[in-house]
């Protein structure tokens, strides 16, 4: 080896060790991932900096963002325009295209058509994913006087408000028959679910006792649970519905002790439209209403509407974001496809809509990607910037912002956040939205701190394994920090 080659060769050894020690000297006991972090408040910027844990970030990736609502200015900002998966926090981009779109007192109807010359009852959807079982009792009493007459009747669901797509782009094929993995449809009741209650037997040896809330044939129960003495139990109990089958029956299977409480748990339904229009004609039977035949039919019909029940949307959206009700935002996106544009409604048309109304914000929606509008996508990539917009227009606009803010869940008081923030002054003061999935965890929102200063936030976090308790404990720390700075 030539003498120079032999000095290059030291010259790149020596340059390479020395900037390994000057990272090394540089970032001792400090997260790289915060020297990313600007703030034009020292003393800010710190505060938030040193939440955020190094052991968790890296090697998880995090988006931080926090402005001033009064003022737009920007307090802090941290990979801002990094996507993420949103999960949940979707749904405040759902809202906010439906209230800006449709108003806070649009009606989610259902409606009942009457065809008295061929004896043909539609009952048709219009996406409302409030309807309970309860509001099914109010349709059928409302039907009775105005059908005269013994003869049997045909009960019809009619679905052609939405198009026929059961589930949303990008969606995981294992979330079925989980209750927030559940069928999309224009004609929903109890969420598109069904709750089964199990009940040890009285003694050792006996069958468990299983129950199906609403009761109806539609489901049928496959039941081989058993009371057992001895403890611990070795087969615990399982309850399901045979999914891959596209069936509709409910297996139990497993042991409980005699002492054990009653297990609940909810299962989404297949067919949920035909489910929703079995249990009116149940209902209809149990009022001395004969019914023949329950089918679907999305043909166009001559009838007359003679019973309707509807929630408003605004009521809609704060069950939607209060307890992260997947159904909810998927029906929301498709109502204001079917409303703005043509029926059927869809999610294409629906994520359109809300690219537009996010880009009148000033969002660069060629930067995001929007596909449903609950946030189960793994398709969906959005960003701390776009949060703050969306969450920023909202606040601005004065007939709208009462009826978003009032859907947030609030900390430490109801909602998917209730028991977080407690005894802290982000209790009852801070609102925002979550957003769960496996490796996913976000919370946007606003709060207000301690002199009055109202903080627009969001926080996204993605990539990681195991349990979302320590992600979420620094975005809890976070909103504790806003809500005592002064």
């Amino acid at each position: 080896m030539s003498r120079v080659t032999i000095v290059i060769v030291a010259l790149l050894i020596f340059t390479g060790c020395a900037s390994t020690s000057r990272f090394t000297v540089a970032t001792p006991n400090r997260p790289m991932l915060t020297w990313l972090s600007v703030s034009p408040d020292a003393n800010f910027k710190r505060g938030i900096d040193t939440l955020i844990a190094d052991s968790l970030f890296p090697p998880s990736n995090l988006g931080v963002k926090i402005v001033s609502a009064a003022t737009g200015e920007v307090l802090y900002d941290l990979n801002s325009d990094m996507l993420f998966n949103p999960a949940s926090n979707q749904k405040l981009v759902t809202a906010a295209t439906a209230l800006k779109l449709l108003g806070p007192k649009f009606p989610l109807r259902t409606l009942v058509v009457a065809d008295t010359s061929k004896a043909i009852l539609w009952i048709k959807g219009m996406g409302d994913p409030l309807l309970s079982s309860e509001d099914m009792d109010s349709l059928a009493r409302a039907v009775k006087p105005k059908i005269a007459g013994t003869r049997p009747w045909k009960v019809v669901a009619d679905v052609s408000y939405f198009d026929d797509l059961y589930l949303g782009s990008g969606w995981a094929w294992d979330e079925e028959p989980a209750a927030y993995g559940m069928f999309i449809s224009p004609l929903i009741l109890n969420n598109n679910t069904v709750t089964v209650e199990v009940r040890p037997g009285e003694k050792p040896g006996e069958q468990a006792r299983v129950a199906i809330s609403p009761p109806t044939s539609f489901m049928s129960i496959e039941n081989t649970a058993v009371t057992v003495a001895d403890t611990p139990i070795t087969n615990k109990l399982q309850i399901s519905r045979r999914w891959k089958e596209r069936s509709n029956i409910v297996t139990v299977q497993g042991q409980m002790l005699p002492s054990s409480h009653p297990a609940k748990e909810q299962l989404s339904v297949w067919k949920p439209e035909l489910y929703a229009a079995t249990v009116f004609a149940e209902k209809l039977g149990l009022l001395s209403l004969p019914v023949a035949t329950v089918m679907i039919d999305t043909a166009q019909h001559n009838g007359v509407t003679i019973a309707e029940y509807s929630h408003t949307l605004d009521t809609v959206v704060t069950f939607m974001n209060k307890v992260s009700d997947n159904l909810s935002a998927e029906a929301l996106l498709k109502i204001v496809a079917a409303e703005t544009y043509k029926i059927p409604g869809c999610a294409t048309v629906g994520a359109s809509l809300a690219r537009r109304t996010l880009s009148g914000w000033g969002v660069d929606t060629s930067k995001i990607s929007i596909v449903d509008g609950s946030g189960l996508s793994r398709y969906d990539l959005t960003s701390a910037s776009t949060m703050v917009r969306l969450l920023q227009g909202m606040y601005r606009d004065s007939l709208l912002f009462p009826a978003f803010y009032h859907s947030l869940p609030v900390a430490g008081v109801d909602g998917t956040i209730d028991r977080r923030m407690r005894g802290t002054l982000a209790a009852g003061n801070l609102r925002a939205k979550t957003g769960s999935l496996t490796a996913v965890s976000a919370l946007s929102g606003y709060v207000q701190s301690s002199s009055g200063e109202t903080f627009i936030f969001s926080i996204l976090m993605q990539g990681f394994p195991g349990s979302t308790r320590s992600y979420r404990q620094v975005q809890d720390r976070v909103g504790e920090f806003l809500a005592g700075w002064k």
